[in-house]
This record gives structure tokens, C-alpha cells and sequence, in this order.
């Protein structure tokens, strides 16, 4: 029975000790997840720190600095007018029709002409249109860190009090 204690109460000791290598380590106990050192990750975020946590997953955590909507802009442009040129065409058609009695057949051709429209697309002037110069664009600043994010993040952080701390998914950094 002695032995069998041994066993357990190494693997107890084991356990703890690699849970105070972890924490020293910066790695939370149990999580696996690796933490940032930085002020970021032990306060919350410093405003004007110029750092922000960012996780394996993609998400960034910070203090809100200032957001700012970039509305779609279009330039009148012009292009080629296409149009269908359509021509009435007819071509011969053959059919057959085979008899068979005993040991002979009998095959009868005939041809018809069938009626079609040759349709392709061909150049008529041009017509303008409005084209996207910068597509429509929500951006969020979070530690003097510019990102482009979608409207429901942009939605969150405009119902956020500036210093406070957001967490949030990017399209990508910066927004230009």
C-alpha cells in the first residue's frame, strides 16, 4: 500500500510544479494558451502603449482610441455599349427512316430546312456608369493601432466609451 502512494504523490508534485513553471512562464495553468507579457495582457491595455494583444485566433484586444466610417466613393466612367446582333439563318436538315420486311431494308431520306437566330454581342457606342474608387470601409483604432473591421464590430465600438477596452475580430490592419 506504501507503493502505491509513491506514484500518486509524484504525480501530484508533478502537477504543481509545472503549474508555477507555467504561471512564472507566462502561461496560464490548464489553458495551454500562450499570454503576452506586455502591459497589454497584465493591465488590460495602456492607452497610448502603441501594443495590443493579439491571439492565435485572430482577435485583438485593446483600449478604443476613436473609430471612423469611409463611405463607398464612385467616379462617372464610361465603357463599351454591348448589344445582341441577332440574324435569322435556316439550314438543311436531313432525316432518315428505315423499313425492314424479311431480309431487306428499305431507307428513305428526306431533308427539311429548319429556321434558327445567330445571336453574338457586338460594340454600340458607350454607356456611363458609376465605378467604385474605394469600396465602403469601417475602421476601429485601438491602441494607436488602425483596423478595418465589418459593421457589426464598427456598431460595437460606437456603443463603446473611448479608453474603454474592446475585443475585436480585423479584416486586416490598417485601414487606407
Amino acid at each position: 500500500m506504501h507503493r502505491r502512494l509513491r506514484p500518486a504523490a509524484t504525480a501530484v508534485a508533478a502537477l504543481l510544479l509545472a503549474a508555477l513553471l507555467g504561471a512564472c512562464a507566462g502561461t496560464p495553468s490548464g489553458s495551454g494558451a500562450p499570454v503576452s507579457s506586455g502591459p497589454v495582457a497584465a493591465h488590460g491595455g495602456s492607452h497610448g502603449s502603441g501594443g495590443t494583444a493579439k491571439a492565435p485566433d485572430g482577435t485583438v484586444v485593446g483600449m478604443l482610441d476613436t473609430y471612423r466610417h469611409d463611405p463607398r466613393k464612385t467616379v462617372p466612367a464610361t465603357r463599351p455599349r454591348m448589344a445582341d446582333a441577332c440574324t435569322d439563318r435556316t439550314r438543311r436538315v436531313r432525316h432518315t427512316s428505315s423499313r425492314h420486311s424479311g431480309k431487306h431494308t428499305t431507307t428513305r431520306s428526306w431533308y427539311t430546312t429548319e429556321h434558327y437566330r445567330d445571336c453574338h454581342q457586338v460594340r454600340r457606342g458607350t454607356e456611363t456608369y458609376q465605378r467604385v474608387v474605394r469600396a465602403e470601409r469601417w475602421c476601429v483604432r485601438l491602441d494607436d493601432v488602425w483596423y478595418q473591421v465589418d459593421a457589426a464590430t464598427y456598431a460595437t465600438a460606437t456603443n463603446t466609451d473611448q479608453g474603454d477596452r474592446l475585443t475585436i475580430t480585423p479584416i486586416r490592419t490598417g485601414c487606407s
